[in-house]
């Protein structure tokens, strides 16, 4: 599969059984968060997300957390690390960097570095409804980091979260935290939520794109065409966006900037 993004061909090889769906649109079945809000029909928005004085020590905060995790898979900085330059810490280590992702993934909400609640509260006033981090399937409360290194596979395939049924009923955050930009950002297909599934041809288990293995199913041939943006949050912005909409493939095309993004899902509060 080639991917078009940013100017570039990007060649994805991608192994797995695979199969076209049924004409079903997931989203018509369930809890739709974005029906009362503006971006209804695209699936997803740029939005300003805290107010200074809760995003300043967010953002210390989150710093602070993601160096603890690089330590304590191994690595040896202080505190002036640039994360953006993580990729040149290590190097060729894949092992190692299995190792960090271990521990940068699938985050208690305890330690978020501020109230869970002001985010909560954020993003329940962009949709429109009551929102709150706990998955009613898993019963988690968790958000995780992505780390994507330069001109790497460290990126999801193409791919609906809803794939994978304990991500259905959500809506689905990214925040820019470093090296974030026109080249690095999340890519999506505006509007996808709305397709149905017989459009999309997609693997029956987690992809293997490139020899590397993920949990999510990946998408593999479409009948329409995918106008794949990058929609580029600004520091102190939010994408907020379906998880029904077809995203990821968000290779960093940067020469010499890893790419780290806190990622979160919401559901309706009851």
């Amino acid at each position: 599969m080639i991917l078009h993004l940013n100017g570039h061909n990007i060649q994805l090889n991608i192994e797995g059984e695979r199969a076209f769906g049924d004409k079903v649109n997931l989203l018509s079945e369930d809890d739709d968060l974005t029906q009362d809000t503006e971006f209804a029909g695209t699936g997803y928005a740029l939005k300003p997300f805290l107010e200074e004085t809760l995003y300043r020590p967010f953002m210390a905060g989150i710093k602070s957390l993601i160096l603890r995790y690089l330590r304590n898979s191994g690595l040896r900085i202080d505190d002036n690390f640039n994360l953006t330059r993580y990729h040149r810490l290590i190097g060729d280590d894949y092992q190692q960097h299995l190792k960090v992702i271990e521990k940068t993934k699938l985050v208690q909400n305890i330690d978020f570095p501020i109230d869970i609640r002001h985010l909560e509260y954020r993003i329940s006033d962009i949709c429109k409804v009551p929102l709150k981090v706990k998955n009613p399937f898993t019963r988690e409360e968790v958000f995780h980091f992505r780390i994507v290194r330069p001109h790497t596979t460290d990126h999801n395939p193409l791919h609906r979260d809803v794939w994978q049924h304990e991500n259905r009923h959500a809506i689905n955050l990214y925040i820019p935290l470093a090296g974030s930009n026109e080249l690095s950002s999340l890519t999506l297909v505006p509007g996808s939520h709305r397709w149905t599934e017989d459009l999309t041809e997609r693997t029956s288990r987690g992809a293997i794109v490139n020899k590397i293995r993920f949990n999510v199913p990946g998408l593999t041939r479409s009948k329409k065409r995918l106008d794949i943006t990058r929609p580029n949050p600004a520091e102190n912005e939010v994408l907020v966006f379906s998880p029904y909409l077809i995203h990821g493939g968000a290779i960093n095309l940067n020469e010499d900037t890893t790419r780290i993004s806190l990622e979160m899902r919401l559901w309706r509060k009851k």
